[in-house]
């Protein structure tokens, strides 16, 4: 399995996601299901608690072959919430056993002992998602106050267990700036091998709650200064699109970071695809998806055919990029974001680019339900 560096010093982190796969393997997010227990402000999916549950049989005979042609040796899956899918155990099973690495993104309240000794024999890995560090933040952001305790307890039996990886992290304005500081240190002491902050996007639910609960920028860099301390105790800071002050941007990993949702359809970002389904996308979903693994057989041969996504699509094709003397140090940023913000695939990613004046995020509006 071949592997690169995440973050590098050169660059802003201008892309949603991370990996470490790299060309010609992929990593696929995959949406087991589309019910969650949870209704977070900042879903990019939607979730509710109605859905569709991709059925094991089809996993197993479908996407698993398809995906193995299509040289993904990673994937994570999510939902919705995954632990709503009573197959869960045999999917991740069914997975390893096919030689992929396997994550589960999850909101962590619903996850009995048994399952975590399952899991552990599995060596899967646990990503739960921790948006603040109180009931009246976290739990609040996620429609449960309930939900912050919950989420704790089964951080530390992850942890206990030996399967937890990272904690994923939206800042928001109904938590306090040390809060972060605080859920860095927890994350230190359960042993996780990474935290990701990832600012609240426009997509999904985000494009309604942004506006009200997106931190601004000054904010977004306090909380960068109350964190990154953490380095030094052995975690992975990862600061994902927050205020670039003149670093050249990261680029696009579509193609390399597939997501394969529910009722089948492969895009090759999950953002993109969720960018173009937002009221202001000059863009069809259709751009960014290459089949159907429920209704197609070629999805390997659909994934290639679409190629890198940088030699499809002009990034940077712009008077700004063309005449910036970084140019030929910036990935140009994040399609998606281009996308959400109502423009074509080429303009600047103004909210990352350090040379082309943009507005400030505004000061959220506080005491929002």
């Amino acid at each position: 399995m071949t592997a690169r560096p995440i973050i590098t010093g050169e660059q802003a982190a201008s892309c949603y996601f991370r990996t470490t796969v790299d060309h010609p393997h992929r990593k696929a997010l995959i949406q087991v299901c589309e019910p969650c227990n949870e209704k977070c402000a900042h879903c990019f999916v939607s979730a509710t608690k109605r859905g569709d549950y991709m059925l094991l049989d089809g996993v197993r005979k479908r996407l698993i072959p398809q995906l193995a042609e299509a040289r993904v040796n990673r994937v994570t899956l999510t939902g919705g919430e995954p632990f709503m899918h009573a197959d869960l155990l045999q999917i991740t099973a069914d997975f390893r056993a096919a030689g992929m690495g396997v994550g589960l993104c999850t909101n962590a309240t619903m996850v009995t002992d048994e399952q975590i000794r399952e899991l552990a024999a599995l060596d899967a890995h646990m990503n739960v998602s921790l948006d603040g560090f109180s009931a009246d933040s976290h739990g609040k952001f996620r429609g449960r106050p309930e939900g912050f305790d919950e989420t704790v307890e089964t951080v530390k039996r992850f942890a206990k267990a030996g399967i937890l990886q990272g904690l994923l992290c939206t800042p928001n304005n109904l938590a306090q700036d040390e809060e972060y500081r605080e859920l860095c240190a927890f994350a230190r002491d359960q042993g996780a091998k990474y935290v990701l902050m990832n600012p609240l996007g426009e997509m999904g639910r985000g494009a309604n709650s942004s506006r009200k609960l997106r931190r601004p920028d000054d904010h977004m860099r306090h909380i960068r200064d109350l964190t990154m301390p953490f380095v030094d105790d052995g975690v992975d800071m990862v600061h994902i699109r927050f205020p670039n002050d003149g670093k050249p941007l990261s680029g696009c990993e579509a193609g390399t970071i597939i997501y394969v949702f529910t009722k089948g359809e492969v895009a090759v970002c999950p953002y993109l695809a969720f960018a173009a389904r937002t009221k202001v996308s000059q863009h069809p979903d259709t751009d960014f998806l290459v089949g159907n693994v429920w209704e197609h057989d070629d999805v390997a041969a659909r994934l290639d055919a679409y190629g890198r996504f940088g030699d499809r699509w002009d990034l940077g094709g712009n008077d700004t990029c063309g005449g910036c003397a970084m140019s030929s140090r910036c990935g140009k940023g994040c399609p998606a974001a281009v996308v959400a913000a109502g423009h074509r695939i080429g303009a600047v990613d103004s909210e990352q680019c350090p040379v082309m004046p943009h507005q400030p995020r505004a000061l959220p509006v506080v005491g929002v339900s």
